[in-house]
């Protein structure tokens, strides 16, 4: 009897261990729009009490390194077609699961592995949508998830909240960093990210205003000129902000990890090919330009 009970606590041991990494699913508001001065005098005048205001309830993966830290963390926003469902599975993260199939898991691999905790946002499952790979309106609720997801981070014990950076991926035509200078849009805490990567694939190239931190942009737009004139349009654009630089890498396609299909093959069809060599030429970039930062 003894060495049975002994065989299963050993086996119920190492289940634990290779499903200690595994991702867990956590839920935070998003950073809330500021009551206008308008709303709060018209409330005053009818003698109505104003509630504090309060962004929606978002969700994301969360997958630690080994260790219990304080972790550096990496903050991963999904692209146009939302978080694929791997990521939500019990087994995503876990030791030795993560094969290259998507995006998400190529990038996980990679940043755990170097020592930071990944925090996944999922701001399409909870409020029902698919994708809004035709669609760029949603811009401005991935700005507002981004903060309630730096708010969050910062009070947990396996965060360092002095080193959380950002790494993100175009969404539909439109691409706004979650991390300008001018943050008065949202009510946000003090806590502030240190890093942020974007990689973006636009003609008319990535930045559009100050940075509140140091910032690197990738573009794989192929348009002739963009080498030469992204990155002069980045420094005029974050002039008088943090450091921001923009470098243009051709054919660098918005699918450049392995197996990681969009949902609109037939607008994003430029965007289908395989690109192991770039994926790697990117994640090193990302790895050097985060290690400056974030330290891990």
């Amino acid at each position: 009897m003894f060495p049975r009970q002994l065989f299963l606590l050993a086996a119920g041991w190492l289940l634990c261990v290779s499903r200690a990494d595994a991702a867990d699913l956590v839920r935070f508001e998003s950073a809330a729009v500021p009551v206008s001065e308008f709303q709060q005098k018209r409330a005053q005048a009818r003698g109505e009490a104003f509630p504090p205001p309060r962004g929606d309830e978002v969700q994301a993966y969360v997958v630690k390194p080994p260790g219990n830290g304080p972790h550096p963390v990496v903050i991963y926003l999904h692209d146009c077609g939302g978080l694929p469902p791997e990521v939500k599975t019990s087994e995503f993260g876990a030791q030795g699961s993560l094969a290259e199939t998507s995006r998400e898991a190529f990038w996980t691999k990679r940043l755990t592995s170097r020592g930071y905790a990944v925090v996944l946002v999922d701001s399409y499952g909870p409020r029902g949508t698919k994708d809004t790979c035709a669609d760029p309106t949603f811009d401005a609720s991935r700005v507002a998830d981004t903060y309630g997801a730096l708010a969050y981070v910062a009070k947990q014990p396996w965060a360092d909240p002095q080193r959380v950076g950002l790494l993100g991926f175009q969404t539909g035509d439109v691409w706004r960093i979650p991390a300008p200078a001018d943050t008065t849009a949202f009510i946000v805490e003090p806590e502030r990210f240190k890093a942020a990567v974007a990689f973006v694939y636009s003609p008319l190239c990535g930045m559009k205003s100050r940075m509140a931190a140091p910032t690197l942009v990738i573009n794989g737009i192929s348009a002739p000129d963009a080498t030469e004139r992204c990155p002069r349009v980045t420094a005029q654009q974050s002039a008088g902000g943090a450091p921001a630089e923009e470098r243009v890498a051709p054919n660098l396609f918005k699918n450049f990890e392995p197996n990681s299909p969009m949902p609109d093959k037939t607008t994003f069809s430029e965007w289908l090919r395989s690109e192991p060599k770039n994926a790697e030429m990117a994640a090193a970039q990302v790895k050097d330009f985060l290690a400056q930062h974030l330290k891990p």
